[in-house]
């Protein structure tokens, strides 16, 4: 595999920029694919070059990258090796900071290694996704989380990531959780109230993750019988799906009680999906409940076993694709999540391009050979 020319990396980087910036669902399928298929192709050659197991990935799984006639011939690397390997294209001084999943008990979490140009793209990719979602203006934030979350550091967790990208919309953070020695966090109800008196007639933004939004927030409000009068307020929430669905907590349930906390209107309470092996990369919730991928990314959602995409209405496992990274191979990535395909170019809501909706996390999702091929090496840290 050869490097790319300097003329050449200009001009994909110049291309990425270009989807970064511009509206991030008006592309219809077709002329998204053409986009994007040339600089993915791109992207992963480079990428197999600078980071030699990888390269290996794509001699044994993914033929001739000449021959990739769509982006479902690109092949997925599954996001269980991050788990595993430490996979980066750039050296150690390059690296910015390590992200790390959440992970569960018992299991390695993903590690992921950034450098400035993939945190440059990622802060500014989630900027133009939500602002196409919440408005572009700024807005005071209640982080319902602890400040210990985005603590600074060489390391950062998934939590911490998405934390950080939002606060991009505010005009000032606040956060709504203390956390205890022993870790537990606790709502500190005396400077969310102050939040609410101070902006509650306010264009108001909050942020967290799903299931600490229900048990911290959600539940123990209700349990002091607190309502706030915050009719203009979006709450993002993301990931614990697992959690809430043990605790018999709908998606629906999930969105009517809390904006009766907050006073808004459910449509204002709003799901993404997202990881941290592909930050910036979200999928966020339209007006008719769909999550649709941005412009400078896709998501395709394969059959188990085969791997073939799926047809609109069926379901499968999530693949996501992006090109903002540039330290380490996150272009093609095989989910552990089930999801439907519900359609393409022809969501109720206007917005182009495929569109899906979450269903379930898979419990194990094993690409067999994968590891293998990544095992051969030693040159990984």
């Amino acid at each position: 595999m050869t490097s790319l020319t300097p003329q050449l990396h200009a001009s994909l980087a110049a291309q990425v920029d270009d989807l970064i910036r511009g509206p991030q669902y008006a592309l219809d399928q077709p002329e998204k694919e053409a986009r994007l298929l040339p600089i993915v192709r791109e992207l992963c050659v480079d990428m197999g070059r600078r980071c030699p197991p990888y390269g290996r990935f794509l001699e044994r799984l993914g033929g001739d990258p000449d021959g990739w006639q769509s982006l479902a011939d690109v092949p997925p690397l599954p996001v269980s090796v991050f788990k595993r390997f430490q996979l980066s294209a750039v050296p150690p001084e390059r690296i910015l900071r390590e992200l790390h999943s959440s992970g569960t008990t018992g299991q390695e979490p993903a590690r992921i290694v950034i450098d400035k140009t993939t945190a440059f793209r990622q802060a500014r990719a989630l900027v133009s996704i939500l602002k196409e979602h919440v408005g572009a203006a700024r807005r005071p934030l209640l982080v319902l989380d602890a400040a210990e979350s985005v603590a600074e550091g060489e390391q950062l967790s998934a939590r911490g990531a998405a934390i950080r990208g939002v606060g991009n919309f505010a005009t000032e953070t606040v956060f709504a959780l203390l956390q205890l020695p022993d870790g537990e966090l606790v709502p500190e109800w005396p400077r969310i109230e102050r939040f609410f008196n101070e902006h509650g007639d306010e264009p108001l933004l909050l942020f967290g993750f799903t299931f600490i939004v229900w048990t911290r927030f959600v539940e123990e409000a209700e349990r002091r019988g607190a309502r706030f009068s915050a009719a203009q307020a979006v709450l993002l929430h993301s990931g614990g799906w697992k959690n809430l669905s043990a605790r018999a907590v709908s998606k629906a349930e999930f969105a009517a009680r809390t904006a009766a906390l907050l006073g808004c209107e459910p449509g204002a309470v709003l799901d993404f999906y997202g990881m941290v092996e592909q930050v910036g990369t979200v999928f966020v919730d339209c007006p008719a409940g769909n999550k649709h991928a941005p412009a400078f990314g896709d998501v395709l959602v394969r059959r188990p076993g085969t791997l073939e995409p799926v047809a609109p209405g069926e379901t499968g496992i999530i693949e996501v694709l992006s090109t903002l990274p540039t330290s380490y191979p996150g272009h093609a990535l095989l989910t552990e999540d089930q999801g439907e395909l519900v359609g393409v170019d022809d969501c109720p809501c206007g917005r182009k391009g495929r569109y899906f909706r979450f269903t379930r996390r898979i419990e194990r999702a094993d690409v067999r050979g994968c590891g293998d091929t990544f095992a051969q090496s030693r040159e990984i840290g």
